[in-house]
């Protein structure tokens, strides 16, 4: 087997998890990814529950990532409710929006961030933890 197809496979078992992080897609979505790139059921339903499993946990990572990086200058948040959607079991739940500003190098950025609530409440428990810890320091 030559390496060419099997570093296209590779990049894009890597590439999905990575874009669904950024667009904070549902296991759901995760699965009709993988299958759309051929994956078995199984296998793609395999994908789906882990993602569901770790998907808080990645998200409070890069979200950490991004604040080793970059210094964060302003935080601004809003909470919605889905009034209307594709997708039936969607109507009615609450998710928040972030907005934090960043600055990197000498320019400042504004990264976006949409949470469901419970998601919402793991990364507020994070910060909580994150302010204890730096009024120990000081």
């Amino acid at each position: 087997m030559s390496l060419g197809p099997l570093r296209s496979i590779v990049k894009s078992l890597l590439l999905v998890p990575n874009g669904a992080l950024k667009r904070s897609l549902t296991a759901e979505q995760v699965q009709a990814d993988f299958i759309t790139l051929g994956l078995s059921e199984e296998k793609a339903t395999y994908f789906s529950e882990k993602w569901k499993q770790n998907a808080p946990t990645l998200a409070r990572w890069a979200i950490g990532q991004t604040l080793m990086i970059n210094q964060l200058i302003d935080m601004e948040w809003k909470f919605g409710v889905t009034s209307g959607s594709s997708e039936l079991e969607k109507v009615g739940s609450i998710f928040l929006q972030l907005k934090l500003v960043v600055k990197k190098g000498n320019q400042t950025e504004n990264l976006y961030i949409e949470l469901t609530l419970p998601q919402f409440y793991s990364f507020l428990h994070e910060m909580e933890r994150v302010r204890t810890s730096m009024e120990c320091l000081s």
